[in-house]
């Protein structure tokens, strides 16, 4: 059965790059996980442009118009990703450590705290989609999991 669904991607307009931040199940949900990941970055933008496309398509731009998210309604036959957990156990957490090789300012999705793991399944709209990175103390993305430190 076929669901709507709105599908938040990143672009940078100057250099042709787009990034998928995740889906959901309104346009509302949508822009405030948004709202969810510049709170967790501590970005604070004054101008914040709200425009519709020709195509539909809802455009947020951000103190430089390169730089915008465009929610895109679209169809699909798939279930949204699951944004429930778990918690891991401190063993886990730190087997994963010692496998990722993590530093002590560098935090693993379970470590952090409830509020930072709440707007990060907001702002990724899937709770698999947030165990795969590194994160800082308050929950501010450094790298992917797999990534080495200092990998681009």
């Amino acid at each position: 059965m076929t669901q709507t669904i709105y599908t938040v991607y990143w672009e940078n307009k100057r250099d042709g790059v787009r990034k998928q931040h995740g889906s959901y199940a309104s346009e509302e949900e949508a822009i405030e996980g948004i709202k969810a990941w510049w709170e967790l970055q501590k970005d604070k933008y004054n101008d914040v442009n709200y425009e519709r496309t020709n195509t539909g398509a809802l455009e947020i731009t951000y103190d430089d118009a390169n730089y915008v998210y465009r929610v895109e309604e679209e169809e699909s036959d798939k279930d949204l990703p699951s944004r429930q957990y778990k918690l891991r156990s401190a063993g886990e957490n730190e087997a994963n450590r010692k496998k990722y090789n993590l530093h002590d300012e560098e935090f693993l999705f379970d470590e952090l705290a409830e509020p930072y793991r709440d707007r990060l399944i907001l702002s990724m709209a899937s709770s698999q989609k947030a165990r795969n990175h590194v994160y800082d103390q308050r929950g501010r993305l450094i790298r992917n999991l797999d990534q080495r430190p200092g990998q681009v």
